[in-house]
């Protein structure tokens, strides 16, 4: 099992996109994805321009998939002129 925390940081005006193209990804995921078990996108109370994705996959090597996937290569290049860069990732390990 492997997590992680993606924090997209989106461009001033472009807040409006970002989220519906992550809210559109997120639906994509939880329907065609059966190796990921979670992947629910937040917005931090204090930051209206970050989005943080919270993911959970079987095996590294589903997430490993997942980054090839043609909804994920179309969800970056959506998102791509309206973030300051690649998302922030944070790979997590399951403890107990």
């Amino acid at each position: 099992m492997i997590g992680l925390v993606a924090v997209l940081k989106i461009k001033p005006g472009f807040e409006e996109k970002v989220a519906e193209a992550t809210i559109k990804m997120a639906e994509t995921v939880r329907k065609e994805e059966k190796e990921c078990l979670l992947y629910d996108p937040f917005v931090p109370s204090d930051k209206a321009l970050e989005i943080y994705i919270l993911e959970k996959y079987t095996s590294e090597k589903a997430l490993e998939e997942h980054r090839r996937l043609p909804h994920y290569l179309a969800f970056r290049e959506s998102i791509k002129d309206a973030v300051t860069g690649p998302p922030q990732v944070t790979l997590l390990k399951l403890i107990g």
